[in-house]
């Protein structure tokens, strides 16, 4: 009957008392007021908006909490009145079950606007606020701490969840003794931490804090709360990226420097460097890397440097000379760029240095390698084409005069005939004689010698005697008798011998045949012109085509493509050129130009 007492006069005397207060059931209905609810509370929830709906949220969670015998609250802005209030819920008697809701103001329209700024300013620089008073035990988080800690809207913290957040271990520990220290001494706090938040991401933030006191006694904390995540990763891969760079720069098989703008003197040298130069880094001290150049190019690397510095080069690469302390002149490939501070001014120059002396000696023996192997390759080449192509001629003139012979009656004319037969086997000999030159490993320019072009002509034309008789094919030859060349004795039969035969392969059957050959000394150069009047070649169609490999203009059974592609390198070799007028019809002439005396080297070795 007390507690039914103490509730009646509650609510009668509620009615005169000033403030915003009522009384109402589990249901809500309102069984008592003061005379200011009216302009309060309610007056607010006549407007149904979404801030409308989460504020609904927030009262009936309050509500349904005090009905179960707790007391609640849930803390409001109302923008409208740049007022916050407190919503207060308190169970006054279980059975009927009355609760008692209070409003109160917590802060002025004057304070609420200063709250505000405060608030915005936090958001523009991400950092949220936090407040915890001692004496209720209440904790208040700001929109950006809470955002920070990514908890849900209905996340109520408090000192011991607050501080669980911290990473177990050293970071926990911390802010642990931060906040003892400072509630027993006063002392504010400012420190880096890891937390991991409600979503269970690693975040870092830096945690601010100070004590309030009253009459000697701590009553609240207060302080800010920022992600500094970003910040922190930056600077964690900012130390490796220092820590892999100083590793690299001191354990480098090349050589590192850094210099100065100023001077271009050696601030730091790693070991490296220091062997190839012969000095410690004591020694180097004071030292300008032009002192290690070669006199010559100390001077332009200078001014490289200048440009450098000035923006007009983006880096200096290149190879260069430098001597050690023992005067040995070493090849060095040299890079540098310069390292600009954060203002984007140059700070310093790193250069990259290394040796490259032994290198490049290997990369000459090579270079020579390679072509001693590229010209024997061109001669084994040129030697199975002469055993393929010319041997073959050979053997077919001479097999064309035995059955000429073996055929003959006529004893007068029998021995022309093994005349000639005695002349080709002379002609073989001789072919066979040059292959050994061919292949020879120290066959070089040196080697070309002093050939008369006639005689050449006259012994390729006995080479080919049968073939000749036997096509009824006639050469004029009108080369002048004291002309001479200088060329490799097989390379210049073999020569003759292709464009011989290709004369005769590719005649016109429906006319005499006949191919002649003239030759000039002209500015220094053997010209030498081979003219038939056999089929022609189109030149429109495979003018760019002649001297292919495996290249064929005609339909005939022994054409392989490989007579002019040969030709053509062989005079290449021998330091000369050859260049082809045809027509369709009317006939071919291949021109030659050979060195007149050239002993001193040949193109295309």
């Amino acid at each position: 009957m007390a507690a039914v007492k103490t509730s009646q006069i509650l609510i009668e005397a509620i009615r005169e008392m000033p403030g915003v207060f009522a009384i109402v059931d589990k249901d809500l209905a309102l069984i008592s007021k003061s005379k200011e609810w009216d302009a309060g509370l309610l007056s607010y929830f006549s407007t149904v908006t979404e801030d409308m709906t989460k504020l609904q949220l927030k009262f009936k969670t309050a509500f349904e909490k005090s009905i179960q015998g707790e007391n609640s609250y849930f803390i409001q802005n109302i923008p409208q009145k740049q007022v916050r209030y407190k919503y207060k819920f308190s169970r006054i008697d279980p059975e009927p079950c009355l609760i008692l809701i209070q409003q109160v103001l917590l802060t002025r329209p004057q304070d609420y606007r200063k709250e505000l700024l405060l608030q915005e300013t936090n958001k523009v620089a991400e950092i949220g606020f936090w407040e915890y008073n001692i004496i209720t035990g209440k904790i208040y988080w700001s929109e950006v701490t809470r955002k920070i800690h990514e908890v849900p809207e209905d996340f109520v913290p408090n000192l011991e969840t607050g501080v669980s957040f911290y990473k177990e271990g050293e970071n926990r520990e911390r802010i642990s003794r931060a906040v003892q220290n400072g509630v027993e001494t006063g002392e504010p706090w400012n420190g880096d931490y890891t937390i991991i938040n409600h979503k269970g991401r690693k975040v870092h933030v830096n945690a601010r804090g100070k004590a309030e006191f009253e009459n000697g006694k701590c009553v609240r904390l207060l302080g800010t709360f920022q992600d500094i995540t970003e910040r922190t990763e930056r600077n964690i891969r900012l130390k490796k990226s220092e820590e892999q760079f100083r590793l690299a720069f001191e354990n480098s098989p090349i050589g590192f420097l850094i210099i100065s703008i100023d001077g271009f003197h050696l601030l730091r040298s790693n070991r490296a460097f220091q062997k190839l130069i012969g000095l410690g880094e004591k020694e180097l001290v004071n030292k300008k890397l032009t002192d290690f150049f070669a006199p010559e190019e100390a001077n332009r690397y200078y001014l490289n440097f200048l440009k450098l510095i000035d923006g007009k080069l983006a880096e200096i690469q290149g190879e260069h000379f430098l001597r050690n302390t023992n005067g040995v002149i070493l090849t060095c490939s040299v890079f540098a760029s310069v390292i600009y501070d954060p203002d984007a001014k140059p700070k310093e120059i790193i250069v990259q240095i290394q040796d490259v002396t032994e290198l490049r000696r290997k990369s000459q023996e090579i270079d020579r390698f390679v072509e001693v192997t590229t010209e024997q390759n061109t001669r084994l080449i040129n030697f199975a084409h002469i055993v393929s192509h010319n041997l073959r001629s050979h053997t077919s003139n001479i097999a064309m005069l035995l059955n000429f012979l073996k055929e003959e009656k006529d004893l007068d004319e029998r021995e022309l005939q093994l005349d000639m037969l005695n002349q080709a086997s002379d002609m073989l000999t001789e072919t066979i004689k040059h292959l050994n030159e061919v292949v020879s490993v120290d066959i070089d320019i040196k080697d070309k010698e002093e050939l008369v072009l006639k005689d050449f002509v006259k012994n390729t034309e006995r080479s080919l005697r049968g073939l000749l008789v036997n096509a009824n094919f006639k050469i004029y030859n009108y080369v002048p008798e004291d002309l001479k060349v200088y060329a490799v004795p097989a390379y210049l039969e073999s020569v003759l011998l292709n464009l011989f035969s290709n004369s005769i392969k590719y005649r016109d059957p429906r006319k005499k045949s006949w191919l002649q050959v003239t030759a000039e000394a002209v500015n220094g150069y053997t010209v030498i012109s081979v003219s038939d009047n056999g089929l022609g070649i189109n030149m429109e169609r495979y003018g760019d085509r002649i001297f292919g490999l495996y290249k064929t203009f005609h339909e005939h059974s022994e054409a392989r493509g490989l007579g002019l592609y040969m030709t053509q390198s062989q005079i290449q070799v021998m330091g000369g050129s050859i260049d082809v007028k045809s027509k369709v019809g009317e006939g071919t002439t291949f021109i030659i130009k050979l060195h007149e005396k050239d002993k001193t080297g040949m193109s295309g070795r």
